[in-house]
């Protein structure tokens, strides 16, 4: 019998809510490609993955997801004056 993981959520974190979502399904939410993931994160633009232990896999906390495109949709409601 396995025991299960329990994943260390960031400090102040409400770890009943925490969520891992992979690549593919951050694709879906947010419509991007994987390269356009990886090149919004090097520019800072974006979430920073989570690397998982055991390997090489890496995860998005929904929250920061979710906080990303609230950010997105209240830039696209208050375009910045380009005067």
């Amino acid at each position: 019998m396995t025991n299960p993981v329990t994943p260390l959520a960031p400090q102040g974190a409400d770890t009943s809510t925490v969520r891992f979502l992979r690549k593919k399904s951050i694709m879906l939410m947010t419509g991007l490609s994987a390269s356009g993931i990886y090149d919004l994160m090097n520019r800072g633009l974006f979430p920073k993955s989570i690397k998982l232990p055991g390997g090489k896999a890496v995860a998005w906390l929904l929250s920061d997801i979710e906080e990303w495109q609230r950010q997105c949709i209240a830039a696209a409601s208050h375009p910045a004056n380009d005067a």
